[in-house]
């Protein structure tokens, strides 16, 4: 991996003093034996007129995954991650520019020191070049053009004989005129933004890191909610603290449900559903799939003479089910609700004259080809008068930076793109006569839409 930064200001050799590393010297860094990331520094250009700094970052690819449990065999040594420039060179950028990308520079002449202060808010022309990413050109351009850089990418295909074929590989070149602390952290976050496959599991830590070195710039970013949510790609709660944070510190007043959906996807989902339900007057209602009853607790909330059922095919969620649905202080599931062992891949009498049936989160674990089992059990056979289904929006995943093709759960056997999902709702309601509502729940990206589809049939 390669990282150059270079500048024409006048006195250019001044870049030193603000990255902490002299010209006549060679850096070197190979700090926490866990990274096994090896940072080299040097000046390839060190004039009056022009100064180019060079890291060169080198990762170990076997002593990377020494004493891992792996399952893929020689894959382990022969993947492209470690010489890729996103979450390994953002690591080297802390462990080599660390005092410049916090934009320290001192001295103990009282002179000096407050020339160099100066120099860490001045505006420099700069050119920086950094390769090899793994990602898509469009979304190198959506993040940094805005930010105020020039940007030129040069690409190749990155092709491994026997596998399949991945995204191309790009050297990307910035020009333009930023303060040096600045374009260092543009870098160190946008770079993992780009290809969010990390080399170390983060926790509540990482929040503080992306909030703190995007300080200066991220709150005014039009792309400032995807580069949050690839960033923390890994862990919905991280990115859901992070938007709170976010919005917090611009003192934005949200409304209950959008406030309450940034709160947890799944509680934002529920409510959603329980809102629907309730505004349709529905008494009679049946989650198909209702896995560990998460959703039957939130409806066991709703006063009145309501009966719901739980319909679930596996015999273990269905003890879960019963056990989190009798966390109460009269350790007795609310008798109003039912739970069933049973499959919506077959018909079931127990599941007619339902004003309303629920299928959330459950079409995609279903393999397409019994589908049409499913639409006929459940719009058929039982026909209730309306059914809620949602179900994750495939075209949502490159915001986890997940490959094409690639799903979120092992289990899923599909996610629609939300053209795949209208087309299906269509026939669903065409076979079976039921009007639909189409829309999205979760976490919205221009881009690609939101988190998930969010479909309400009404039967016509």
């Amino acid at each position: 991996m390669h990282l150059s930064i270079a500048t024409t200001k006048n006195r250019a050799t001044d870049l030193g003093f603000l990255l902490h590393k002299h010209p006549d010297r060679v850096f070197e860094s190979s700090q926490d034996r866990s990274s096994k990331v090896r940072a080299t520094g040097f000046y390839a250009e060190a004039g009056e007129d022009r100064c180019e700094f060079c890291l060169h970052v080198e990762v170990d690819p076997v002593e990377r995954v020494r004493g891992l449990a792996w399952s893929d065999g020689i894959a382990q040594y022969v993947e492209p991650q470690p010489f890729l420039a996103g979450s390994y060179m953002s690591h080297a950028i802390s462990l080599a520019l660390r005092s410049a990308m916090n934009g320290v520079a001192t001295s103990k002449d009282a002179a000096e020191d407050a020339r160099l202060k100066a120099l860490v808010e001045e505006t420099w022309p700069l050119e920086i070049v950094v390769s090899p990413v793994r990602t898509s050109r469009g979304l190198i351009l959506r993040l940094f053009e805005p930010l105020g850089w020039n940007v030129e990418i040069d690409s190749v295909p990155l092709d491994v004989p026997g596998g399949v074929r991945e995204t191309d590989l790009h050297t990307i070149r910035l020009a333009g005129s930023h303060a040096v602390r600045d374009a260092l952290t543009h870098l160190y976050v946008l770079l993992p933004a780009l290809d969010p496959q990390r080399h170390y599991f983060y926790g509540e830590s990482e929040v503080e890191k992306l909030l703190e070195k995007s300080s200066r710039w991220l709150d005014g970013h039009p792309s400032k909610e995807l580069i949050v949510s690839r960033y923390l790609s890994k862990s919905r709660e991280l990115r859901e603290t992070a938007f709170l944070r976010i919005d917090e510190g611009a003192g934005v007043e949200r409304d209950v449900p959008e406030a309450q959906e940034r709160q947890s996807a799944h509680d934002g989902r529920h409510q959603r559903i329980v809102q629907v339900l309730q505004a349709a007057g529905a008494r009679r209602i049946a989650d198909l799939g209702c896995g560990e009853g998460r959703l039957l607790s939130r409806l066991a909330e709703l006063p009145g003479q309501l009966e719901f059922v739980g319909v679930e095919p596996s015999s273990r969620d269905l003890d879960k089910a019963k056990k989190n649905l009798s966390r109460n202080p009269s350790r007795q599931m609310d008798d109003r609700i039912k739970l069933v062992h049973g499959s919506v891949l077959y018909a079931d009498d127990r599941l007619k004259d339902f004003d309303a049936a629920v299928l959330s989160e459950v079409v995609e674990h279903i393999e397409p080809d019994r589908l049409a089992h499913m639409e006929r059990c459940v719009f058929g056979e039982m026909s209730p008068r309306m059914v809620v289904v949602t179900t994750p929006n495939g075209s949502y995943n490159a915001v986890f930076g997940l490959p094409a093709g690639s799903f979120r759960h092992p289990d899923h056997r599909f996610e629609w793109t939300r053209e795949e999902a209208a087309i299906w709702a269509q026939k669903v309601s065409t076979t079976y006569g039921y009007d639909y509502d189409f829309s999205g729940i979760g976490d919205f990206v221009e881009e690609y839409g939101h988190l998930s589809h969010f479909i309400v049939f009404r039967k016509v």
